[in-house]
């Protein structure tokens, strides 16, 4: 897979803050993850955190399937949209997940900053280097492991 091509698939898994590990897929669930995680099968009640997770998953959905080279329409507002979801999702978050979050957080917004100062151009983000060497960091990974397991067990 190129550079660009994996850079197209972050600008949308990245967005969905990794928390959609119940709904969909994430970085953390791509074949090189080592580890398994079994649905529960059981329903469980909504709570603030996943009813937060829901409206995130909500506010990237904008994001899913935009091509690399396209632009995203009206990022302004997307972004805005997301950024309050995620920091509702984050303030409601664990505390011992707390700076798994910001760290993920951290990086979204790197790429919501890259797509606003290039009128959505998808493209900027698949050529940031720094956003490659982030997800290739094994603390970020182990983050946002940490993060699916949590998403998985509670929200789904």
């Amino acid at each position: 897979m190129t550079a660009v091509r994996r850079g197209g698939l972050v600008v949308a898994a990245v967005l969905t803050l990794l928390l959609l590990a119940g709904c969909g897929s994430s970085l953390a669930t791509r074949p090189s993850s080592s580890r398994v995680v079994t649905p529960t099968t059981t329903a469980q009640a909504s709570t603030p955190f996943c009813e937060a997770v829901e409206a995130s998953r909500a506010a990237t959905q904008p994001f899913s399937g935009v091509g690399i080279g396209r632009s995203v329409s009206d990022v302004g507002r997307l972004a805005a949209d997301v950024r309050r979801t995620n920091q509702q999702v984050t303030a409601l978050a664990p505390q011992e997940l707390r700076q798994d979050f910001d760290r993920v957080d951290q990086l979204v917004e790197r790429q919501l900053s890259l797509l606003e100062a290039n009128g959505g151009d998808t493209l900027a983000v698949a050529r940031d280097p720094g956003i490659a060497s982030t997800r290739a960091d094994p603390q970020y990974q182990q983050a946002s492991q940490r993060i699916n397991d949590y998403v998985r067990s509670t929200c789904t």
